[in-house]
């Protein structure tokens, strides 16, 4: 390493750590998806089993990837993890898939949500588009979209480019206040349910179908997917382990606890949601978040869940620029990817240009109508990598048994085992009930293959020279 050149520094702590890890976590899926769960499931059993299932899973990987943490902390997390245990290819597809295609997708996304909910206040918001054209590529059909609420979504983008060029403790500080805001919503609307006097536990029935058939399977298996997309995010914290002070403790408690805390907010918010709305109705809400609070709480109500949705949606669009750089720097840093990838602020300690790339390319994907479609395509091919991460702490415990380990995987082998089993029946449920959305995953990543040989390539020209 060049010490003379600007490096990341080691700036925060536990409690950034748990609001990084939770605010990534809690974007809008936990307002919007239980709608689509509903759609699955013919009942509200098997409808909080699917976030109990789907909590238990990242809780399992989050622990697995802990120890990971603990004696690797470096920027970059997964790709660290795999780049050891199966080799730098596998690594740098990490990254290309993290960056390119979650990240930028996911932030494209949760900006636009944003946008839309602000139109609660600001109804002009919904006007019609200024610009639409049609735009086919890999077989994605693209509408190119530019209207206000894209606008708003970009300009939500480049506050939080410019919050996380600042660095990684003034964006961990701004992680903490959101973070708390949406949280302190969630609890709220949770209690207030209860406390309203307009639910019944009537609207629980049914609590479990008669039979289960083949096609509830299928259907649990989807749920899955829609759950496991709310959760996603679980392992995001890892990226910045070169940057947390006391990285093997605070990074694997970030995980413990963070995850922990948020499994039991989505399944609190889902039974509180059937408390007061029936599995049949919520089938058609697209806003059941907002549905539940205007129900039990009236108009207030209504209003205080959007204030924090809007929080939600804010601290998650900023958490995917935090996170999302460490990424592809970690791999540009190692000659896996474009050198200037790799280039740290020299005042701010950030990889600014990372972060300014991912803000530009996901403030595009604001433009078009198929972010959502990416963010489908991202779960299939995250979860590849998500069950390569849990691998590597088998392999790694044989290539590096002498190393020290701060903490160890809970259960290992079985947790891990478990894990891996559950990943690969989730893969392959979705492979074969939703092909079209997995095979055009693995073609994305694919697409990344010839850039990972031609930067590896420059890469070596480039030191050759050096040395020469």
């Amino acid at each position: 390493m060049d010490t003379t050149k600007p490096q990341l520094i080691r700036a925060l702590g536990l409690r950034e750590g748990i609001a990084i890890h939770m605010g990534v976590i809690i974007g809008s899926g936990i307002f919007i998806v239980p709608a689509t769960i509903a759609g699955h499931v013919p009942a509200t059993g098997p409808m909080i089993l699917v976030w109990v299932v789907a909590g238990l899973l990242s809780l399992f990987g989050a622990l697995s990837v802990a120890e990971l943490s603990a004696i690797m902390p470096q920027a970059g997390g997964p790709y660290v993890y795999l780049r050891n245990s199966f080799g730098r290819i596998w690594g740098f597809l990490f990254s290309w898939n993290d960056f390119f295609i979650n990240k930028a997708g996911s932030a494209a996304a949760i900006a636009v949500g944003f946008a839309t909910f602000l139109g609660y206040f600001v109804p002009a918001l919904d006007d019609a588009s200024l610009l639409v054209t049609q735009l086919a590529f890999l077989g994605l059909d693209f509408e190119v979209n530019i209207g206000w609420i894209q606008i708003v979504a970009i300009g939500v983008i480049a506050v939080v480019t410019l919050i996380n060029i600042r660095g990684v403790q003034f964006g961990g500080w701004v992680m903490t206040i959101f973070t708390s805001a949406k949280v302190l919503a969630l609890i709220g609307l949770i209690v207030a349910v209860f406390f309203s006097g307009n639910g019944s536990a009537a609207n629980f029935r049914p609590w479990w179908p008669e039979t289960w058939s083949s096609d509830l399977t299928a259907g649990f298996g989807l749920a899955l997917i829609s759950a496991l997309w709310a959760y996603d995010g679980w392992i995001d914290v890892t990226l910045t382990a070169g940057e947390f002070k006391n990285p093997s403790r605070n990074v694997p408690l970030s995980l413990l606890l963070g995850t922990v805390a948020v499994i039991v907010l989505y399944v609190g918010a889902n039974i509180a949601y059937a408390f007061v709305i029936p599995i049949d109705a919520m089938q058609g809400s697209s806003r059941i978040a907002a549905d539940v609070a205007l129900t039990a709480l009236g108009p207030v109500g209504a209003t205080l869940i959007v204030i924090g949705i809007l929080c939600s949606t804010f601290g998650s669009t900023n958490g995917m620029l935090l996170n999302g750089p460490r990424s592809i720097f970690a791999a540009a840093a190692d000659g896996a990817a474009l050198k200037a990838l790799g280039t740290v602020h020299p005042r701010h300690h950030s990889p600014w240009v990372a972060v300014v790339t991912l803000g530009v390319w996901s403030a595009l994907l604001t433009l078009s109508g198929t972010y959502d479609q990416i963010t489908a395509y991202v779960v299939f091919g995250s979860w590849v990598f998500y069950g390569l991460a849990a691998a590597s702490v088998i392999i790694l415990r044989r290539k590096m048994p002498d190393v020290e380990r701060p903490f160890r995987t809970w259960g290992y082998p079985y947790l891990t085992i478990l894990f891996l089993l559950v990943v690969t029946w989730f893969l392959a449920n979705t492979l074969l009930e939703n092909t079209r959305d997995a095979v055009i995953g693995m073609v994305l990543l694919i697409i990344g293959l010839p850039l990972y040989y031609y930067w590896t390539w420059q890469s070596r020209a480039n030191n050759q020279s050096e040395v020469s």
